[in-house]
């Protein structure tokens, strides 16, 4: 499985596409990776951050999730 962190600029419906950043983060901690990825970002714009879990090499489908999601506290088990 590989796991990319990428950054997608948001722009208005039937515009030209956007910026689009992509670092590989296998085997990497994912955290420092967004920060690697948020340092390349043009301050001047908007982005969406997307943590990408490629599992194509393995036949199955990718996962795909916002970055913020790493930010959340982990539940005990018990809390769910």
């Amino acid at each position: 499985m590989r796991t990319y962190v990428e950054a997608r600029e948001v722009v208005e419906e039937g515009s030209e596409e956007g910026d689009f950043i992509r670092l590989d983060a296998t085997d990497r901690d994912l955290k420092q990776v967004v920060d690697d990825v948020k340092a390349l970002l043009n301050p001047s714009k908007q982005y969406r951050i997307v943590i990408h879990r490629c599992l194509h090499d393995q036949g199955g489908v990718c996962e795909v999730f916002d970055a913020s999601e790493l930010e959340k506290e982990p539940k005990e088990p018990w809390m769910v």
